[in-house]
């Protein structure tokens, strides 16, 4: 009997240790990942070329206020992104905390 209890909590530190592990690369890979700064460029760049437009055509204008939102709002996911990540991180070090907590008691 004691045994199959040893058994179960082992299997539970494992699978518990196991989340935490899955949790911090998720939040790592989040926070190293680049795939926003391509986009970003590509909107600077269009939106340095439709300034200088604008300043010439005044029909351009709504255009350069809708690109100065749209950059607006990438940086806004970057940074929800950026705050997803560094979560992911905490609570993966926490289950792992909480499973060698676990294992130890």
């Amino acid at each position: 009997m004691l045994d199959q209890t040893l058994i179960l909590r082992h299997l539970m530190v494992l699978a518990v240790f196991s989340m935490g592990l899955l949790a911090i690369a998720a939040g790592l890979w989040t926070l190293m990942s680049r795939d926003y700064q391509h986009t970003i460029k590509g909107i600077s760049a269009q939106s340095s070329r439709l300034q200088a437009r604008a300043l010439s055509e005044i029909g351009a204008m709504p255009m350069l206020d809708a690109s100065a939102r749209l950059v607006e709002a990438v940086n806004q996911l970057i940074r929800t992104a950026m705050g997803v990540g560094v979560f992911l991180c905490i609570i993966g070090a926490a289950l792992c905390g909480f499973a060698f907590w676990m294992l130890v008691r």
